[in-house]
């Protein structure tokens, strides 16, 4: 049973349109007083989905598989369609990403609305059963807003405030199903080892139970990447890949990861729609969603085509050894240069992406193609410059998904 707002005093402030002064004022006490409690995330995301307008559905099985933000991974791009394939509707709300979202890779194909009001999602979810959305001005506008001064103060990784935030986006849109992909990695907001993100699942698991939302958590390592395609235009070629039969093991395994996390939180008697899902399904659930939010399949096709053909740029192994990605650095980097190529007409700037060619942790030559890179030509001698330092030195002792050396050698 929750108790009501009034009775945790640090959200009380966040009632009837708070200052961002109230919003960072609350973040600050959430963070040294109640950073690990179910029921304060409970009650904090019950604030936030009540922020805006919500979405009720008289459908039983309203699902969603959530993130907690890694690059690399496909899970909410393909997932949703694992679920419709399995008769769920997807309502998914969400907040861009770092540095390829969900929501910002499918900004990518031109006409694609990532804003939607509540009557328009509840078109779209009657039409074709899957909507892709961004929080904001119309659906829980408070979570946006508290997403943002998160960023801006460094605590995208406060436990109840992620919990919180995951868990309001599914309220706000009532989801009754979830699964939660916690991505454990250093530089992971809900768990920087296995230890931390087995904690953190049980405090999302039991502040979902106090809102009455059928919940569950799956860790993935998000040390390495998932798949070889990195960057929001990329992930476009990573789900054309798999339409078309065309995925590499690398990605066709990630894509069956996707569609167990899709299984986890359908309820059993409908797991096996997901299980006997083929590529056209996904496909058919995708093109219905594009056509429902503003884009087609052409937009689709041509961005694709010249994402490929703007990858002329190779880095090389400057030396023999074991395949490296550092994934936490080339996020951080990949995000700067979205950030520097923003404008006030330009919300999701995709300037750099990379295609992976060697899995991480394997042994290559001196010589050996490691990556592909897409970036502008004014800038792509820099762009070189920086991800050489990055990738282009392998490892001289094993390190990758599954291994790691521990060095004694003192010769």
């Amino acid at each position: 049973m929750l108790n009501s707002a009034s009775d945790i005093p640090v959200l009380a402030s966040l009632r009837n349109d708070p200052s961002d002064n109230a919003i960072r004022s609350a973040i600050k006490a959430v963070r040294s007083r109640h950073s690990e409690d179910p029921e304060t995330a409970a009650n904090l995301a019950s604030i936030l989905a009540a922020s805006g307008e919500t979405i009720a559905s008289t459908d039983d099985l309203v699902a969603d598989v959530a993130s907690t933000g890694g690059p690399s991974s496909l899970s909410t791009l393909l997932s949703p369609l694992y679920l419709r394939a399995a008769g769920a509707v997807v309502p998914k709300l969400g907040v861009p990403g770092r540095p390829a979202g969900g929501i910002d890779c499918l900004a990518q194909i031109p006409g694609y609305r990532t804003a939607l009001s509540g009557g328009e999602v509840s078109s779209i979810l009657r039409s074709g059963g899957y909507a892709h959305f961004l929080a904001g001005e119309k659906l829980a506008p408070l979570d946006a807003r508290m997403f943002r001064l998160r960023q801006e103060t460094g605590t995208q990784g406060v436990p109840v405030l992620v919990a919180a935030s995951l868990l309001a986006k599914k309220l706000a849109v009532g989801v009754k199903y979830v699964c939660l992909d916690i991505r454990v990695a250093p530089h992971g907001n809900f768990g920087i080892d296995w230890a931390s993100a087995s904690r953190n699942a049980r405090l999302f698991l039991e502040a979902a139970k106090l809102l009455g939302i059928n919940a569950f958590s799956v860790l993935t390592d998000a040390q390495y990447p998932y798949q070889p395609y990195f960057g929001r235009s990329e992930a476009l070629v990573a789900l054309h890949d798999v339409f078309k039969g065309t995925a590499s093991p690398w990605l066709d395994g990630h894509c069956m990861t996707c569609r167990d996390l899709a299984i986890t939180c359908l309820p059993k008697s409908l797991r096996a729609k997901a299980v006997g899902a083929g590529r056209k399904d996904l496909l058919a659930h995708f093109e219905q969603n594009v056509r429902d939010q503003g884009g087609d399949t052409a937009g689709f096709e041509a961005v694709v085509k010249a994402t490929k053909a703007a990858h002329r740029a190779e880095l090389v192994a400057e030396r023999p050894g074991f395949c490296t990605f550092p994934l936490g650095e080339l996020r951080d980097i990949l995000v700067r240069w979205q950030r520097e190529s923003k404008t006030g007409t330009i919300r999701f700037p995709d300037p750099v992406g990379l295609i992976f060619m060697q899995p991480p942790g394997i042994w290559v030559e001196k010589g050996t193609v490691l990556a592909t890179v897409r970036a502008p030509d004014a800038h792509l001698g820099e762009v070189l410059q920086r991800l050489r330092q990055l990738i282009c030195k392998p490892l001289a002792n094993p390190e990758g998904p599954g291994i790691e050396a521990i060095d004694g050698y003192e010769g």
